[in-house]
């Protein structure tokens, strides 16, 4: 006896639906993951309004997908173990961690539930709260909200602060919030996996501290400036720190030997006088110069350029032909 097997006809929606996410695999390098449950609707359509131009988010079964991307040529063994619970696919030629920058700049809000902890400060703002007067005044005493009853109605006398961000939202609060239209609690959508060109990059690695990375470019940037600097590297910017710095040491250098150039007279001078005052400072209390030391600090030609470096105002400062030539004279008698 022969054995009749019946096969189910496949639905026409879920064929057209196979076609479509194929379609969409083919013309996009990037697919996200992300779960969409307890996720509410309307805020998902605010997310694909948002997203126009930009990526375009589809919400099908795990099973359907699957069967796209097998048929397609990817490698399902890779989207396994995110197939599981509610989810949204979205399809972009964007870079997935542009995109998560992209969703992480505009905040989605809902109405606060029991348990929940506010993302920003909760103020119950004062005026008219539409509420009747009855029972639920005893709320907002409980609540520390300073009211008075107005034709029947529940007016607010000040704003009053419920919840600063990061504390637990008050039970008794949720339904003078949701009855006044505020939402204090921010959502977004949890990405499971991102999928660019074979490679699988878990939710967790696409979030970006912006800050960190700005403060460890310009660490990087500073040492490598550093290093070009010291090896003169052949760039108009660098050259020119370069150039400076030598023309410092080659002025420390000259004031140290003694080296007189019109560059190097001032540094050579001022290196002379400070070591004049120091020796003469020195010799004060066993020997009678017959001589009145400036009480002056010592200034040396190293402290003279930190300055310098510090604040490049001074460079063309300092002290002039006429006081160098007066301090020598008054030291030495002249």
């Amino acid at each position: 006896m022969a054995v009749i097997t019946r096969q189910r006809k496949i639905q026409k929606w879920k064929i057209e639906e196979v076609e479509d996410l194929k379609k969409k695999i083919k013309e996009n390098h990037t697919i996200i993951i992300a779960s969409i449950e307890s996720f509410p609707a309307d805020k998902l359509h605010e997310i694909r309004k948002k997203l126009r131009g930009f990526a375009e988010i589809k919400v099908t079964k795990n099973t359907l997908f699957k069967i796209a991307a097998k048929e397609s040529g990817l490698d399902v063994s890779k989207f396994e173990p995110y197939l599981t619970g509610p989810n949204a696919f979205i399809f972009t030629n964007k870079n997935p961690f542009e995109l998560q920058l992209f969703l992480s700049k505009f905040k989605l809000k809902r109405y606060a539930l029991p348990g929940d902890k506010a993302d920003e400060e909760v103020v119950i703002p004062s005026g008219d709260t539409g509420i009747p007067a009855g029972p639920m005044l005893t709320v907002f005493r409980k609540l520390n909200v300073k009211t008075r009853v107005q034709d029947g109605k529940i007016y607010v006398a000040e704003d009053t602060t419920i919840a600063k961000p990061g504390d637990p939202i008050p039970d008794d609060a949720i339904p003078i919030l949701q009855k006044l239209g505020i939402m204090p609690v921010y959502i977004k959508l949890k990405i499971k996996v991102a999928y660019v060109d074979g490679i699988i990059i878990p939710g967790e690695q696409l979030q970006l501290n912006l800050d960190e990375y700005k403060n460890n470019i310009i660490k990087a940037y500073q040492e490598a400036f550093g290093v070009a600097v010291e090896i003169a590297y052949p760039e108009p910017v660098v050259l020119k720190v370069t150039t400076e710095k030598a023309a410092r040491n080659a002025i420390t250098l000259a004031a140290e030997i003694g080296f007189i150039t019109p560059e190097t007279v001032q540094a050579v001078f001022l290196r002379a006088l400070s070591k004049a005052y120091a020796l003469a400072s020195a010799l004060s209390g066993k020997v009678d110069l017959g001589l009145q030391i400036p009480q002056v600090k010592p200034t040396t030609q190293e402290t003279t350029e930190e300055k310098k470096e510090e604040k490049k105002e001074e460079e063309k400062k300092g002290p002039s032909e006429e006081e160098i030539g007066a301090g020598l004279s008054s030291l030495f008698g002249g």
